[in-house]
């Protein structure tokens, strides 16, 4: 019997196809992992560049000031103008119309100068008709007086009677009172006469003139403003905040507009209340003419710049007002010690002014930060100035 075996079926072909696919598979591993090497060594190489360029980076720079112990003014700065130390209203004496106005605003004036008048035409009337009463009385005082005297000469003869003589003499006493009466009534005619003619108080110089000629006053219409000249001082008002630390002979450097030398000057006088529609304190100040100042007197309104010392602290410490941070709620400046920035807590008097004084939290020597944009607490820098 003859057994024929099957055909063996042909594993070649697989066997190569499977090898291929491995050497595929194979060559991809080594690609990714040259790949993955060159990519570590960009990083790597990346890493190493900005390591050497922070190390060779220089620290940021910081303006700072060193802080020194130095006798120290506290001035507080405020706006004033020159005002007349005194000045008074030049009121009429009687009512009427302006006839004649002789002097306006800015003249300079002497004591009983004409500065107008007002219409006199009735005390001149009035004048007039005391004038003749009195003339009328003389002549007849005068009558009266001689017939006295006749009827004294008719008595000594024996043709006269003494009651004719009393009454003769009752006649001249009663003429003479009369005359005197007369007399004091023309002199208050004159005397008003005169207060219809408008004089200067004393010598000085024409504030204001609010009225013009034809214009009709009474008792109460202000005619003149005047000052005397030569007697001036400063105005001011005092912020509340400070004014209880102003007092009374503190110094002051004034500055006037258009003048090219400072002065020197004191407050004078300060008010007893609060202005509380301003919440400010007035203040006067008394100052000698500066140098420059031309003519006995400054022009009344010019504007000066005060500056009055409130005190001076000798070995104060004192710090820019614009290297504080969080002024209102935790002051407090940066620092740079040892090249590293580091904050420091103060204290300080609080006063309108560039720097102020430090009262704890720095020391002699210290490097403060003026910059507000600072590099970040604990940074290392570079301390300019």
């Amino acid at each position: 019997m003859h057994i024929t075996n099957p055909p063996m079926p042909d594993t070649h072909p697989a066997t190569t196809e499977e090898a291929q696919k491995l050497g595929l598979a194979t060559l991809r591993a080594a690609r990714q992992r040259r790949q993955l090497l060159i990519g570590g060594g960009v990083v790597a190489i990346i890493v190493a560049v900005i390591a050497g360029f922070m190390l060779l980076k220089p620290d940021p720079e910081v303006r700072v000031t060193t802080i020194k112990a130095q006798t120290t003014e506290r001035v507080l700065a405020v706006t004033g103008r020159v005002k007349p130390r005194e000045s008074i209203q030049v009121y009429p004496k009687a009512a009427g119309q302006i006839v004649r106005l002789t002097k306006d605003k800015g003249d300079l004036v002497q004591a009983g100068e004409e500065l107008g008048q007002v219409d006199p035409a009735r005390a001149k009337s009035a004048l007039a008709q005391s004038t003749a009463s009195l003339d009328a009385q003389r002549r007849i005082l005068s009558q009266a007086e001689r017939d006295l005297e006749r009827a004294r000469t008719l008595l000594e003869r024996g043709s006269a009677t003494v009651a004719g003589v009393e009454s003769a003499t009752l006649a001249v006493t009663k003429g003479r009172e009369d005359l005197r009466r007369l007399e004091a009534a023309r002199d208050e005619t004159k005397l008003r006469l005169e207060e219809y003619t408008i004089v200067a108080p004393f010598s000085g110089r024409i504030l204001n003139r609010p009225v013009d000629p034809g214009q009709v006053v009474d008792i109460r219409t202000a005619l003149f403003s005047i000052a005397p000249t030569g007697a001036q001082e400063i105005e001011s008002e005092v912020d509340e905040a400070y004014s209880m630390a102003i007092k009374l002979g503190q110094e002051a450097r004034l500055a006037f507009a258009g003048l090219p030398t400072p002065a020197e000057g004191r407050v004078s006088y300060l008010a007893p209340e609060i202005q509380t529609s301003t919440g400010g304190r007035l203040m006067r100040l008394s100052f000698a003419a500066p140098n420059g100042a031309t003519g006995d007197e400054l022009p009344v309104g010019l504007s000066v710049d005060v500056n009055v010392v409130v005190d001076r602290t000798p070995n104060a410490i004192t710090v820019p007002r614009q290297a504080i941070r969080d002024i209102a709620t935790q002051p407090h400046v940066f620092v740079v010690r040892d090249g590293i920035l580091v904050s420091q807590a103060i204290k300080f008097i609080d006063w309108p002014a560039q720097s102020v004084i430090v009262t704890s939290g720095l020391k002699i020597g210290d490097l403060v930060v003026l910059d507000q944009q600072a590099p970040a607490i604990g940074s290392k820098v570079k301390a300019q100035g």
